[in-house]
């Protein structure tokens, strides 16, 4: 076989590639007909340009700017890569919420795990609980990657997962169709399990969304028993102002420690990076750089990248053995920040659902 890269792909989990050097290697990866993909094998044939070749830097990824890919309707099977056949690892197929129309799909074998172990460390650089005792997931299990992602990161440390599953898409069909009492009777029954899984389990970490938490905070009986024993919450899968932010850290659940997650099945986690005075942002996410390369840019004008604490759209680029995401305006909005740390990507704030005229985004529960 071609070389598979793996110095490039799989370096330890402490250090990254040069992005230039992730670049050529993925394009050599997905577009080769030895190890590439039958997806972007065949679609290479249509560009007026070489992958292969053209494509050397990031800067050079801009070749894939009239390069519409949509996610929803490729065959899941065209998506793995030839190169990933017979190397013992499996692949699974992953999809959206569906906020903006038909759920979108990857499929994913590894890539997602490293994302989530680089996460587990950040989460100790932030004092985040780990050890004996459970985990509650109160969000989407299948087929949604959120679900497998907890599950690593449980296990990393050292929790014992549990599971109350949330359908996000009932939800926002609830919503849009103004069918409030049913809507709150599926949240009542959502946290009927919650209860039920605190008050009989060792529940010490959860992770869910803001939205759900607020509507634990709002029952005593949930609210009672998870201020009681958790002393850890990941929240993320909706958007949160800082004041609510800070209501829930600093008086709602005061004795856990809270640490947010930006990210979509597309992109994979950026997590909070650890809070420091100089920061603008009550809660200041970090991709997964160089693997996920995130980039702003302004609604209006989509080929101007913002200038620091200018909000723009987000743009994501995923690079990795798994699977090739060329840059691809997403639906959210974000503020960017100053990167601290000597982090070569960029960071981002205040992450909010982007709506167009023409487009009602309805972001329910997750």
């Amino acid at each position: 076989m071609a070389d598979d890269f793996s110095s490039v792909f799989e370096p330890p989990i402490d250090s990254s590639p040069d992005i230039d050097d992730l670049v050529r290697a993925t394009m050599e990866w997905h577009f080769s007909p030895l190890t590439g993909s039958p997806y972007w094998v065949d679609r290479a044939t249509s560009f007026g340009f070489d992958p292969l070749t053209d494509v050397k830097t990031v800067a050079d990824l801009g070749l894939f700017a009239d390069v519409a890919v949509d996610w929803s309707r490729i065959p899941a099977s065209s998506l793995v890569p030839r190169g990933c056949l017979g190397r013992g690892k499996r692949f699974g197929v992953y999809e959206s919420g569906g906020a903006t129309g038909a759920p979108k799909r990857i499929v994913d074998a590894t890539s997602r795990s490293r994302n989530v172990t680089w996460q587990s460390h950040m989460l100790d650089e932030q004092g985040f609980p780990s050890g004996a005792g459970g985990w509650l997931h109160i969000g989407p299990t299948g087929p949604h990657i959120m679900a497998r992602n907890i599950s690593v990161l449980a296990e990393l440390r050292g929790f014992l997962n549990h599971f109350v599953d949330l359908d996000p898409r009932w939800v926002r069909r609830c919503v849009a169709e103004g069918r409030q009492p049913e809507f709150r009777r599926y949240i009542d029954h959502v946290l009927d399990q919650v209860k039920d899984v605190l008050s009989s389990q060792d529940i010490r970490a959860v992770s869910s969304t803001p939205r759900i938490l607020e509507h634990i905070a709002a029952r005593e009986d949930v609210y009672t028993l998870m201020r009681e024993k958790v002393r850890g919450i990941v929240w993320g899968g909706t958007s949160i102002d800082a004041e609510t932010l800070h209501l829930l850290e600093d008086e709602v659940f005061p004795e856990a420690t809270l640490a947010g997650a930006y990210g979509n099945t597309m992109m994979g986690v950026a997590p909070q990076r650890t809070r420091l005075d100089a920061d603008a942002a009550a809660c200041t996410f970090r991709p997964y750089y160089p693997y996920t390369v995130v980039e702003l840019v302004d609604p209006a004008q989509p080929e101007r990248a913002v200038e620091e604490d200018e909000e723009g759209r987000v743009v994501i680029t995923v690079l990795t053995r798994d699977y090739f995401t060329p840059p691809t305006l997403e639906r959210d909005l974000a503020v960017r920040r100053r990167s601290a740390g000597g982090f070569a990507g960029i960071e981002l704030s205040d992450v909010r659902p982007y709506e167009p005229a023409d487009t009602k985004i309805i972001e329910g529960v997750y």
